[in-house]
C-alpha cells in the first residue's frame, strides 16, 4: 500500500503494473491496496504480466 500509495503521489502509478501474490495474499489484499493483479503463483504471474502488458501497448 505505501508504495503504490507513494507512486500515485509521484505521479508514477499509471507506468508500471503492480502484481502481487504468493501464499500469504489473496485477491481481497491486493484489490485493498490497488494492485493490478494478484496472483496465486509465479506461473500466473508471468502469463498475467504478459497480458497486462499486451493490453497496455494496444491502449497506447
Amino acid at each position: 500500500k505505501v508504495v503504490i500509495d507513494t507512486m500515485i503521489e509521484q505521479g508514477l502509478r499509471d507506468d508500471y503494473i503492480v502484481l502481487v501474490g504468493g501464499a500469504p495474499l489473496n485477491q481481497e489484499f491486493g484489490d485493498a491496496i490497488g494492485a493490478d493483479a494478484y496472483c496465486r503463483d509465479a506461473a500466473v504471474a508471468a502469463e498475467t504480466a504478459t497480458e497486462l502488458v499486451q493490453q497496455k501497448r494496444r491502449a497506447a
